[in-house]
């Protein structure tokens, strides 16, 4: 009940801050900029119904991906944190290299390329306090880029955050 009432006053919101109503008036479109571009940094928390859709799926599928990873190559037994390493077209070398990182210590992880998707852009970026890509999270928590992760590994932090 609660998680819906959220997501319609989003929705509700984003109609809002996208009407055409009130833009003749200089105040209503001043704070209609002001707040859209707070929405933007905020990782787009007011949105559409479609681009609420899309993304509650495209989480729910690299969930499905990370848990099938998960079971093939550690059992059945071990529950596995969902590691996601999220890019740009910008650095393919850095990504590739994290990819190699995991993959030495059979940690199953899904890659995001959110180069067409600036709102999950702006979220990541804001959520891990950081001015570039590729970012890693773990367990839905930033860890940071390539060297925050080898720091991990070297102490053996990495392994312990993604298998408990």
């Amino acid at each position: 009940m609660g998680a819906d009432l959220l997501r319609r006053t989003r929705i509700l919101l984003h109609g809002l801050l996208t009407s055409e109503r009130g833009n003749s008036l200089q105040p209503v479109r001043a704070l209609r900029s002001a707040v859209s571009l707070l929405n933007d940094l905020a990782g787009r928390p007011l949105c559409s119904a479609e681009e609420i859709r899309r993304r509650e799926q495209e989480i729910a599928e690299a969930e499905q991906a990370l848990r099938q990873r998960g079971t093939t190559q550690q059992g059945a037994h071990r529950e596995v944190a969902p590691v996601v390493v999220y890019t740009s077209e910008q650095d393919q070398r850095t990504p590739r290299r994290i990819a190699e990182l995991l993959r030495a210590r059979n940690i199953p992880f899904v890659v995001l390329d959110v180069t067409e998707d600036e709102a999950t852009r702006s979220w990541v970026l804001t959520r891990a306090h950081a001015n570039e890509l590729p970012l890693v999270f773990i367990a839905g928590e930033p860890v940071g880029g390539l060297h925050e992760l080898t720091q991990l590994d070297v102490c053996g932090e990495l392994v312990r955050k993604v298998f408990g």
